[in-house]
C-alpha cells in the first residue's frame, strides 16, 4: 500500500497542475488523507499460532506452517491473515500426512480480542496409520543369481509390519534399499516403481517397492593420471582390486584412503564407468592431485589438558629421491617439549607401510618430571576399517620428583595393535563404534631387568539418534604384567584423567601418589556415559558422567567420579566438545575443551 507522503506528493503535483488554487489543494489532500487512514485502520496487528492437540507433532506444523512463517511480517493485511488461517488447516493435514495421521479432525479460530491476535487450531489426530503389508519384488541379474541375498534385504527393509507409517521413514527405507544394490555388485540398480496405498477406513498402508538390480559389475585393470613426481609402481602397490573382481564400493574407497594416506597426495578419486551395457571388466580410473614435495608449516594450538602449544614441523615427501616421506617436529606446551623424526617407506606388495622414528619428551605433569625417548620400528596395515600395527619399541625415561627421587628405566618391547572402526565417517562420525586391543610383550635380558607383558583394549560407542537424542558410550581397561612402577617406563603406566577420559580432573591427576606427586600405576579402568540433545544440525548439548583412575593392583583400584554438562558442535574438522565438569573426589568445577572423541 503506498504511504501518505507519496500520495501527498503525486496529488500535489497533479493538483498544482490542474487547479492552482490553494483551496481546492488544501480540500482534495484533507479528503486523500481522511481516505488514506481509514484504509491504514485495516492493517492486521500482530498475532501468535496456538497448536492444540498435535503433542511432539506441534513442533513440526509450527515450523512448517505458512501463517507461522509470515508471522513476523509486518505489511500483512487483515485479509491475508484471515486467507492464511483459512488455508492452515489444509496445511496442517498435509503435514499430519507425513506422520502417518491421515484423518485428523482440525477446527479453526482468529482471536481478535487478545492482543496480540492468537490464530488457534485446535487438532484431535485420530489413530495413525499403520503398516497392514509390505511386498518387495526383485528383477534383474540378482533374481537368477542371488536368492539368499534377496531375502536378507527383505529382512533388513526397515519398515516393519504393524510400525507407524511415516513419510520420511517410507524414503529412507526405499533409499537404504536401493544403497544395498549400489555399493555392491549392483551399480545400476533402479526402483522401477514404489507405491504406499493408504486406507483412510482402516488407518493402514500396504506398501510395494519393485526394484530392478541390473547386470552384475566386476572390475577391470587400474588407469591412474596425474601422476609427476611420485612412481607409478608406488601408487599400484597400494590397490586392493584385482581385475575380475566383483563391484564394490568399500573397494573403491578403500583405494582412495590408501591412496591419500600416504600424506603424497592432496586428493585420490577412485570411479568406474557405470554402463549397463558393459558391466564386466569396467576399468578403474584413479585421479590424483599430488602435494608438494617439501613443507615447513607452523602452528598454534590450546587445550584446557596442556594450555597454549606451538608446532613447527617439517616434511620432505621424496626423501633422498626414494619415495621415503620424512617428517620432523617440534612441539611445546605448558606441560611438555617434544623433538621427534619419522620415516615412512613405500607400501610394499600387499599394502602394509613400514616406518620407523625416534622422539624426545619432556614432561612436566602432576608433580613429575620425565624424560623420555621412543625409538621404533612399525609395519602398519592398509586398512583403516580393520587396522594392525605391529611395532618393536625401545622406551627409555629418567623420572623425578622433588630435589631427592630420581629412577631410571627402560624396556624392549614387541607390540600389536588391532584397531577396529565401524563408523559412518572417519573425521565427524554420528554413530558407530571404534575398538581397539593393544598386546605388548618384552623378556627379560639386556635391557629389560624383567619379563613384561602389556595388555589395553578401548572402546567407544555412537548410539543412532533416537529423535532428537544420542548415547556415547566409553571404556578402557589395561594391565601391566611382570612389572611394576619402578622397572616399567612411564609410557608403559597408566595415568589418567582430563578432556577425554574423565572429566572434572586435571591432565593425568588419576594414578598412583607418591612423594606427593602422581604416577603411574599397573592397573588402570574408565568409563564414561553421554547423552547429547541436538539442537541444530550442528550444535547440541550434553549431560555426561565419567570415572576412572589408575592404580598399583585392582586391589588397591577406587574410581573417581566426574560429572557435569556441555555443548557440542560439529565443526568441519571433527566434534567440538566444552564441558563444565565437577570432580566428585575435588569438589571442584573444571573446563574442558577438546576435538574430536578418544581417551
Amino acid at each position: 500500500m503506498p504511504s501518505f507522503p507519496f500520495i501527498t506528493v503525486f496529488a500535489y503535483i497533479v493538483l498544482n497542475r490542474f487547479y492552482p488554487s490553494q483551496v481546492w489543494q488544501f480540500t482534495l489532500c484533507a479528503l486523500l488523507l481522511a481516505c488514506w487512514l481509514p484504509m491504514q485502520a485495516q492493517a492486521a496487528p500482530s498475532y501468535t499460532v496456538s497448536i492444540n492437540g498435535a503433542g511432539e507433532l506441534s513442533a513440526l506444523i509450527t515450523d512448517n506452517l505458512e501463517l507461522s512463517r509470515r508471522q513476523a511480517s509486518d505489511e500483512l493485511s487483515l485479509e491475508e491473515v484471515q486467507r492464511l488461517v483459512d488455508i492452515a488447516p489444509s496445511q496442517i493435514r498435509s503435514l499430519l500426512a507425513t506422520a502417518g495421521y491421515f484423518s485428523p479432525t482440525i477446527t479453526q479460530e482468529l482471536d481478535q480480542q487478545s492482543t496480540p491476535w492468537v490464530a488457534r487450531f485446535n487438532i484431535t489426530l485420530g489413530a495413525p496409520t499403520v503398516i497392514e503389508s509390505v511386498n518387495i519384488v526383485f528383477t534383474g541379474d540378482i533374481l537368477q543369481k542371488n536368492q539368499q541375498r534377496m531375502d536378507r534385504l527383505r529382512r533388513q527393509w526397515s519398515l516393519k509390519i504393524g510400525d507407524v507409517f511415516k513419510q520420511s521413514e517410507w524414503n529412507d527405507a526405499k533409499n537404504g534399499l536401493l544403497k544395498a544394490l549400489l555399493i555392491r555388485d549392483y551399480p545400476a540398480a533402479t526402483i522401477t516403481e514404489s507405491e504406499a496405498r493408504i486406507e483412510p477406513s482402516t488407518n493402514s498402508a500396504a506398501l510395494s517397492v519393485a526394484i530392478d538390480s541390473g547386470p552384475a559389475f566386476t572390475f577391470g585393470e587400474l588407469t591412474i593420471e596425474g601422476l609427476q613426481r611420485y612412481s607409478r609402481e608406488m601408487v599400484e602397490k597400494l590397490n586392493p582390486i584385482k581385475p575380475g573382481d566383483p563391484y564394490s564400493q568399500e573397494k573403491l574407497n578403500e583405494l582412495q584412503a590408501r591412496v591419500q594416506d600416504t600424506g603424497y597426495f592432496r586428493s585420490a578419486f577412485a570411479i568406474v564407468d557405470i554402463n549397463p551395457e558393459q558391466p564386466h571388466n569396467v576399468p578403474i580410473r584413479l585421479d590424483l592431485h599430488e602435494n608438494e614435495r617439501k613443507r615447513l608449516s607452523l602452528g598454534l594450538g590450546f587445550s584446557t589438558d596442556s594450555g597454549p602449544r606451538v608446532q613447527v614441523k617439517w616434511l620432505d615427501r621424496n626423501f633422498l629421491g626414494r619415495d621415503w616421506r620424512f617428517e620432523s617436529q617440534i612441539r611445546a606446551d605448558r606441560n611438555t617439549r617434544v623433538l621427534g623424526a619419522d620415516l615412512y617407506f613405500p607400501e610394499i606388495q600387499n599394502g602394509w607401510r613400514p616406518s620407523v622414528g625416534t622422539h624426545y619428551e619432556y614432561e612436566d605433569s602432576a608433580g613429575v618430571i620425565n624424560d623420555k625417548t621412543l625409538t621404533s620400528a612399525r609395519l602398519t596395515s592398509p586398512n583403516k576399517r580393520d587396522e594392525k600395527i605391529w611395532a618393536i619399541s625401545v622406551l627409555t625415561d629418567r623420572q623425578r620428583i622433588g630435589d631427592e627421587f630420581t629412577s631410571n628405566r627402560q624396556a624392549l618391547i614387541g607390540s600389536f595393535t588391532y584397531t577396529m572402526r565401524r563408523v559412518d565417517n572417519m573425521i565427524a562420525p554420528r554413530r558407530g563404534y571404534f575398538a581397539s586391543i593393544d598386546l605388548g610383550v618384552g623378556p627379560s635380558g639386556l635391557i629389560n631387568k624383567k619379563s613384561l607383558a602389556r595388555v589395553v583394549g578401548r572402546a567407544t560407542w555412537l548410539s543412532p539418534y533416537y529423535g532428537r537424542f544420542q548415547a556415547i558410550l566409553r571404556g578402557q581397561v589395561g594391565q601391566v604384567f611382570g612389572a611394576d612402577r619402578d622397572t616399567a617406563p612411564s609410557d608403559l603406566l597408566f595415568r589418567t584423567g582430563g578432556d577425554q577420559t574423565v572429566r572434572g580432573y586435571a591432565y593425568n591427576t588419576l594414578g598412583v601418589s607418591q612423594d606427593g606427586a602422581i604416577v603411574g600405576g599397573t592397573v588402570t579402568a574408565v568409563v564414561s556415559a553421554e547423552l547429547v540433545y541436538r539442537v541444530t544440525q550442528e550444535w547440541g548439548a550434553a549431560v555426561f558422567t565419567d570415572a576412572g583412575n589408575a592404580a598399583d593392583t585392582w586391589h588397591d583400584f577406587r574410581l573417581k567420579q566426574g560429572s557435569g554438562i556441555g555443548a557440542r558442535w560439529r565443526s568441519p574438522i571433527g566434534p567440538v566438545n566444552l564441558d563444565l565438569a565437577y570432580g566428585h573426589e575435588t569438589k571442584e568445577p573444571r573446563l574442558h575443551f577438546s576435538i574430536g572423541y578418544g581417551f
